[in-house]
């Protein structure tokens, strides 16, 4: 990835000292040190399934959110022919890599110390995108993919060829998996427009006072209210966090309307989701997650299924770390 990196970096007219690596897990990230002090952030898409024309919109809606909002995000740059995004070929992965240089966000991310002055200033962050969106429309040559089906336009791969679970544990997901799809094409109706899809912690920064926000390779088409349960699902069991980051939504826009069973229902997704994903990575050290996390995965679902909520603290579960 750092040979890629540097392949990448030929195309902007920058003078970089220092390459480090930040994190390498769905994608890669560096940050760039340049000669007079500057950084920038260097994204690689290595797991992801983005189309360069969902890359571009993406990173039109933060270079417009930028413009636009008072809201502090990752602008993007334009390397030598004017475009934000850069296609390199990548012999080790045997297809394109989409990368977009950023301007880099200082402080720390929330998820070292979340706070509830955090977690209210992730609600308001939110609603101040979702209230954007509705003036502002996809430029030509770009686009979002619809999240209206249970694993966001992923194969579902949660089954035996891929799961080493017993029966009765792949009839549970399978019974969830239904579950989420009736809620689904009910919930996720009439007009969509992008949302985040991946606000948490660990993709927010907190810097004297400021909340910034990054990570927008998730975003897509959807509702509201999707955006909330994904949120929902990272502060959770934190319940002072969870009710700050829908006071500081409700602070700046209505909250959507919902009822409390259907938005279990979009929590609980989450883990399905990211269980999906998680057999898809080409990441070594997230596969060797999988047998774990397919198990906490059937004892957390199991509970939501049994109490109509959904939490992370249920006994019995295995440690990832």
């Amino acid at each position: 990835m750092r040979g890629l990196a540097r392949k990448v970096l030929t195309e902007y007219g920058l003078d970089v000292l220092r390459l480090t690596l930040l994190r390498h897990g769905f994608n890669t990230t560096f940050r760039l040190d340049m000669a007079n002090g500057e950084r920038f952030a260097l994204r690689l898409n290595v797991n992801s399934r983005r189309s360069s024309a969902n890359v571009a919109a993406e990173v039109a809606w933060n270079a417009a959110l930028a413009r636009d909002t008072d809201l502090l995000v990752a602008r993007p740059l334009a390397n030598r022919n004017g475009e934000f995004v850069t296609t390199v070929a990548s012999v080790d992965l045997g297809r394109d890599v989409y990368a977009v240089v950023f301007s880099w966000l200082p402080g720390r991310d929330v998820g070292h110390a979340p706070t509830v002055e955090k977690a209210t200033a992730m609600g308001r962050a939110m609603a101040t995108m979702h209230d954007h969106v509705q003036r502002w429309q996809l430029p030509a040559g770009s686009d979002l993919q619809p999240l209206t089906d249970v694993f966001w336009n992923m194969p579902d791969r949660l089954d035996p060829a891929h799961l080493d679970l017993d029966a009765a544990e792949i009839s549970l997901l399978r019974k969830a998996v239904d579950i989420v799809g009736e809620v689904m094409s009910r919930v996720v109706s009439g007009p969509l427009q992008p949302i985040h899809a991946d606000l948490h912690e660990w993709n927010v920064k907190w810097n004297r006072g400021r909340l910034a926000v990054f990570d927008f390779d998730d975003s897509g088409l959807g509702v509201p209210v999707q955006d909330l349960a994904v949120s929902t699902y990272y502060l959770r069991p934190n319940h002072d966090l969870v009710e700050a980051f829908r006071a500081g939504y409700a602070s700046f826009t209505r909250l959507p309307s919902v009822t409390d069973d259907d938005f279990e229902t979009l929590v609980a997704q989450r883990n399905l989701v990211l269980l999906n994903d998680l057999l898809a990575t080409t990441n070594a050290e997230h596969r060797e997650l999988v047998p774990r996390y397919a198990k906490n995965t059937v004892l957390k679902i199991r509970n939501w299924l049994d109490t109509g909520t959904f939490r992370h603290d249920v006994e019995g579960l295995l440690p990832l770390d």
